[in-house]
């Protein structure tokens, strides 16, 4: 029987030997995990009774601020970077627009993460933004390392002008070059400045609130 892992944080339910490098909903590492005991719907209900009653008992408590925190609406998208002629990718959600003159972006990548590595040797990287109907892509750039294996098997992709490869079925996508970044303890924030784009299809952008609805 396949082993059944929670996130502490989203609640999130992940079938396999091991929990996921990243949870592909809210981008935690795989330290955030717990392996499920008993029927995982049941845990689930559970949990979010145990949340409710933290939150009317302990308005404080770290629990009641991840609660909190899934409150905020963001998008899901596909990070990708290359340098020393290996390629990565990996689903995230922190990916924003900080000005628009220069046009410039912010992203939160975890520093165990090998796209990190790569963004910081290379000083760019490449944003993939999803459709709503990219949750297979959420799941397959989130549920293993791109240091054991080829997360880009199997996907249409291109090379940007950058050198990124960037992902072909998607709402459009855009390349960037870091000019600063932010220590944010398990994470850094690399703020960058986007010099090329391209818009591939039109749809509504993939949310975090509908990949859980839908999922």
């Amino acid at each position: 029987m396949e082993k059944r892992w929670r996130c502490n944080v989203c609640g999130y339910i992940h079938t396999g030997d091991n929990p996921p490098e990243v949870c592909p909903v809210c981008s935690v590492d795989a330290s955030n995990f717990e392996l499920v005991t008993g029927d995982p719907e049941l845990n689930a209900t559970s949990n979010v009774k145990s949340a409710a009653k933290i939150a009317s008992s302990q308005s404080d408590g770290p629990q009641v601020i991840r609660q909190a925190l899934y409150k905020i609406s963001y998008g899901l998208y596909i990070i990708t970077a290359e340098a020393d002629g290996r390629d990565n990718g990996q689903c995230a959600n922190t990916c924003f627009q900080v000005t628009s003159d220069p046009a410039r972006l912010a992203i939160g990548i975890n520093k165990s993460n090998f796209t990190h590595e790569l963004i910081q040797k290379s000083g760019r990287f490449g944003v993939s933004v999803l459709s709503q109907t990219g949750q297979d892509y959420a799941r397959k750039f989130g549920y293993r390392s791109g240091r054991d294996a080829d997360k880009f098997e199997g996907v249409a992709v291109h090379r940007g002008e950058s050198g990124v490869l960037l992902l072909d079925d998607v709402l459009a996508t855009m390349e960037a070059k870091v000019v600063g970044q932010l220590d944010a303890g398990t994470h850094t924030l690399f703020l960058a400045d986007v010099i090329a784009a391209e818009i591939l299809q039109e749809g509504e952008p993939m949310t975090y609130a509908f990949f859980r609805a839908s999922k």
